[in-house]
């Protein structure tokens, strides 16, 4: 049996990298999808759609303008119209990229918030309700590791995703008393942002892994969240990330350039002895 048989997830903004991602991660595990996207992402949508079909998984997709009550109102029907359930909410709506603070236009601005923002907030509302009614279900806010760090060159992404975090918590205390479990997924850099080299190197020196994120690396968390194995964990921010939010930067003379020693504590001969105060811990 496999770990979402019997479920259906509905998976926003499907058509994009991270929607995609979450939406065959689910299927493989035998959720039935529906997908939604924009009007003008309705090509990439249907192209997702056509290739998760092909592997045998059953979904439904639809364009929904998730910035409006209406909109987030006939997503809902159209899921429960299909499937007469719906399980799984991951929402991965975002409208919001990089760049200079003072050159960032109202409108940008307002489209970030509405796709970004608002419609976590419908999409929440209208499919919890659903959710709240079965008392069970599982909410998956994707989020960035932005909303904390404060990026001066990410404003309207760094906005949006605190207001996601914020929104987590508040809605998990509204509907956990329903069944309903709600938590955020935050991502950090990953290797399909266009950086320059001078902003990748920057973020590979705080992961000590020492790559960026793959969309893979997400598959197991957004599964995990979705199943009852993790009916404990709710209203919280997951952080996937490979460490990055967290590791306070470190001064280049401090950073191990070889193994100092063996697994028995013992120095080897050829090992450089990059640090000296070590000797005090070892017998």
């Amino acid at each position: 049996m496999k770990r979402l048989d019997g479920k259906v997830s509905v998976i926003t903004q499907a058509g994009s990298n991270f929607g995609r991602t979450a939406a065959e991660a689910h299927g493989r595990e035998g959720a039935k999808l529906y997908l939604q996207d924009w009007a003008e992402r309705a090509d990439r949508l249907k192209k997702v759609a056509a290739d998760l079909e092909s592997k045998g998984i059953e979904v439904d997709w639809g364009v929904h303008d998730l910035t409006t009550g209406a909109g987030a109102q006939d997503l809902t029907q159209a899921v429960i119209a299909r499937y007469g359930q719906v399980d799984v909410l991951v929402n991965t709506a975002m409208e919001a990229g990089h760049g200079v603070f003072l050159d960032m236009r109202e409108d940008e601005w307002d489209l970030s918030i509405a796709r970004g923002l608002k419609s976590y907030f419908l999409t929440c509302q209208y499919i919890g309700e659903e959710m709240a009614l079965k008392g069970y279900g599982k909410i998956i806010n994707f989020t960035s590791i932005v909303a904390e760090l404060g990026s001066g060159g990410a404003v309207g992404w760094g906005t949006v995703r605190g207001g996601v975090n914020s929104l987590t918590y508040a809605v998990a205390h509204s509907l956990g008393e329903y069944g309903v479990r709600v938590v955020a997924l935050a991502r950090g850099a990953m290797e399909s942002t266009p950086y320059t080299r001078e902003a990748r190197d920057e973020r590979l020196l705080r992961l000590p892994f020492k790559r960026l994120g793959l969309e893979e690396d997400l598959v197991g968390p957004v599964v995990f969240l979705a199943t009852s194995e993790s009916d404990w964990i709710h209203g919280s921010v997951v952080y996937c990330d490979g460490g990055y939010a967290h590791a306070a930067a470190t001064d280049v003379e401090h950073r191990a350039v070889s193994f100092p020693l063996d697994r028995r504590g013992i120095r080897t001969e050829d090992t450089p002895r990059e640090r000296n105060w070590i000797d005090a811990d070892v017998p």
